[in-house]
């Protein structure tokens, strides 16, 4: 038996894996967006100090011998950071090292599964998604 979840009239099938990730995505659909989180990429870019080259090569002096596989300027806990993910094969892990965009520090590093990986990559493309559907 196929599990569904209710949105508003809309039923939708939902797939044991999925169902954290879809539950979380409801959860923040469902409160107030702050001024942040609505904050367009260009406005994020104007108030960066730290360009995206120079996050990169701060984040590839951390993490030695790596290849850059994605670079992302967003707002964690207030902060405006890169998000710099690094793979180091044959590792199947990626590191995610936090560059501060307006200092240039690393504020975390995190070493992430491939597990941990696909679970944030969907949960920014559900994210993204209730965001651009829904009216408020």
């Amino acid at each position: 038996m196929t599990e569904r979840i209710c949105v508003g009239s809309v039923e939708v099938p939902m797939k044991p894996v999925a169902r954290s990730v879809i539950a979380l995505a409801l959860v923040t659909s469902w409160t107030p967006f702050n001024s942040s989180a609505q904050q367009s990429k260009t406005e994020l870019l104007k108030q960066a100090s730290v360009t995206k080259y120079q996050a990169k090569k701060i984040a590839l002096a951390r993490v030695r011998h790596g290849a850059i596989k994605r670079v992302e300027l967003q707002k964690e806990n207030g902060v405006l950071i890169w998000s710099v993910d690094i793979a180091q094969p044959p590792k199947k892990d990626l590191t995610d090292v936090w560059v501060d965009a307006t200092t240039g520090k690393i504020t975390a590093v995190e070493v992430e599964t491939p597990i941990t990986e696909k679970k944030e990559v969907a949960e920014q493309k559900a994210k993204k998604w209730f965001s651009h559907h829904n009216a408020y």
